[in-house]
């Protein structure tokens, strides 16, 4: 998607010291201790913007938020998810905040309606999810802040995380979100083979 926001920075890499971990991040594994005490990222020299938001647009597929973000994900999730502290560095190398998380929801859900969503497989497997539409059903025990099963850098909340996010004063910033339809199952077929 194009950038709406060009005021606000952007991050192209993760961490430095993840090392061979960098894949955990993206899947919902656990990184734990393998994560740096000092994980640091650097705003893009590609894009000029300074502001950092609540919510850091990053080429890495990763979802970084401020800490009183965070700190409503904290409260309203009931799924299990690591809060990786990350401090972002400005173009010119200088701290620009200390106060900022990758959150990183453990696991996938199994969310989506399979019939209704297009999703492009090949030999089996799921390689594109062009437009997810959710399962009720299958959301009913699903946490507020969930990855989904079919796309692991989809990062899914719930209108009750919405609401809560509205809460803050000021509202949070950068924050684009997308509403999935809801469609119940007709079927348990099993997916198509491409």
């Amino acid at each position: 998607m194009p950038r709406q926001q060009l005021q606000y920075c952007f991050v192209d890499e993760l961490p430095e010291g993840l090392g061979l971990n960098r894949y955990k991040v993206g899947h919902g594994e656990t990184l734990g201790a393998d994560y740096p005490a000092d994980a640091r990222v650097y705003m893009t020299d590609r894009y000029q913007g300074i502001q950092v938001s609540d919510y850091v647009e990053n080429a890495c597929g990763i979802l970084i938020v401020s800490k009183r973000v965070k700190e409503v994900f904290e409260r309203v999730s009931r799924g299990p998810v690591e809060y990786l502290p990350l401090a972002i560095y400005n173009h010119k190398k200088r701290l620009a905040s200390a106060d900022h998380f990758i959150v990183n929801p453990i696991g996938t859900v199994d969310c989506l309606n399979l019939e209704a969503s297009d999703i492009k497989y090949f030999k089996g497997k799921v390689v594109q999810v062009r437009n997810p539409v959710l399962d009720p059903a299958k959301l009913e025990h699903a946490p507020h802040l969930f990855r989904m099963r079919e796309h692991s850098y989809s990062y899914l909340i719930s209108e009750v995380m919405i609401q809560e996010l509205r809460t803050l004063t000021p509202r949070p910033t950068n924050f684009l979100l997308d509403p999935l339809e809801h469609v119940p199952s007709t079927s348990s077929k099993t997916p198509p083979v491409a």
